[in-house]
């Protein structure tokens, strides 16, 4: 059995997609954007494998911001998920759009976002996990930090020298 499971993360909630290998939509469901709902997410994961033998099990998201940050590091670092061998990819929201405009008939709503990330995935673009790591995560906010100083100490300069 192939399953992939689309994400559409927002602040709130989380617009969940799960598919088959044959691209069957096996269910659809909401949980809110927090611990208690990242753990539902994964119990109803879990129910949809039962007792079958799972070959892939591929869960996607874009990278949105803050709000993305802890569902992918909560499903990555879950024990009974990677029994089933779960692959977490964090994706780029501009190749999900590109991909996206390959069906022509789909409006813009979070619950089709959800199938279009899993359809992506169930495509087999990604072949490497990027789920960032802690020590990435840390490098990245001290270099955006850094930035923000910066301009700050640019611009106060700049103030500073034309009075």
């Amino acid at each position: 059995m192939r399953l992939f499971v689309g994400l559409d993360v927002s602040s709130f909630d989380m617009k969940v997609c799960i598919l088959n290998g044959e691209g069957e939509k096996l269910n659809a469901f909401t949980v809110t954007n927090d611990l208690p709902g990242a753990t539902l997410l994964k119990e109803l994961l879990l129910d949809c494998i039962g007792d079958q033998e799972v070959d892939v099990l591929k869960i996607g998201l874009e990278s949105t911001s803050v709000y993305s940050f802890h569902p992918s590091m909560f499903l990555h670092h879950d024990e009974d998920l990677k029994v089933f061998g779960a692959k977490v990819f964090v994706m780029n929201p501009k190749q999900i759009a590109n991909f996206k405009k390959s069906y022509s008939d789909m409006n813009k709503t979070d619950e089709i976002d959800a199938f279009i990330i899993a359809d992506y995935l169930r495509f087999g673009r990604n072949q490497m996990s990027v789920v960032k790591e802690s020590q990435y995560v840390a490098l990245q906010q001290l270099t955006r930090s850094r930035y923000q100083l910066i301009r700050m100490m640019t611009k106060k300069s700049s103030i500073f020298f034309n009075t």
